[in-house]
């Protein structure tokens, strides 16, 4: 299965892009590349929560109902007013509000420096990319019918990716650790084997103390 990074930017194409570009006043090229930083440092920020289920399963709750419609037409994150009842937009400004809280406004002038845009651009395209982002795992959960657990392999395979794209500047700014940490996946063919090496210490290890009762009761 892909990287949801890589099918973030699938959503961030160069037709979005460039129709981003001219609503915030931008070049295209630093509004790409400032789309990407957020979108690494939102699924970054996520996994840095995988080894705190209380956490993970408020995250979970919040992309379950996330509106997966703002794929369909993503354009529409850069009118004015609200898109509906259920807006997008402040649903993704509340969970990242509760992800990153203060740290917001540092993340928007990093962004703003890293990427070539002025600061109420980087804000503005927040509101694009996140909003993409937050669809993009709702629509995993659904399609994968992750539980809470699954989420949270699901962020923690992501950051092998997204060292590769994660912005240290924009990372520091969010207080997040960069590299991530990447835990070694272990084969299923060496799991099962130390299934079986346990399975079998243990049958020899019953028929060890069944030998020595039977030997002592004789």
């Amino acid at each position: 299965m892909s990287f949801v990074f890589d099918q973030v930017k699938e959503h961030l194409h160069a037709g979005l892009v460039a129709y981003v570009a001219q609503h915030v006043r931008q070049e295209e090229g630093p509004t790409g590349v400032a789309l990407d930083c957020w979108a690494a440092a939102i699924l970054a920020g996520l996994s840095q929560f995988v080894e705190r289920p209380r956490a993970m399963r408020r995250i979970y709750e919040g992309l379950d109902t996330f509106p997966t419609e703002v794929l369909e037409a993503p354009e529409k994150l850069v009118r004015s007013g609200n898109l509906a009842q259920d807006d997008p937009k402040d649903r993704s400004g509340h969970l990242l509000g509760q992800l990153f809280g203060a740290n917001l406004g540092a993340a928007r002038l990093a962004v703003s420096e890293h990427a070539g845009v002025s600061p109420v651009a980087a804000s503005e395209l927040l509101g694009v990319a996140g909003p993409i982002v937050l669809g993009v795992l709702s629509q995993r959960l659904h399609k994968g019918e992750l539980s809470t657990s699954g989420l949270a392999n699901l962020l923690r395979a992501e950051r092998r990716r997204l060292n590769a794209v994660l912005a240290p500047r924009v990372a520091r700014s969010l207080q997040i650790t960069s590299p991530l940490n990447i835990e070694e996946e272990v084969p299923p063919q060496t799991e099962g084997m130390r299934w079986g090496i346990a399975l079998g210490s243990m049958v020899a290890l019953g028929l060890a103390t069944l030998l020595a009762f039977k030997y002592c009761t004789g």
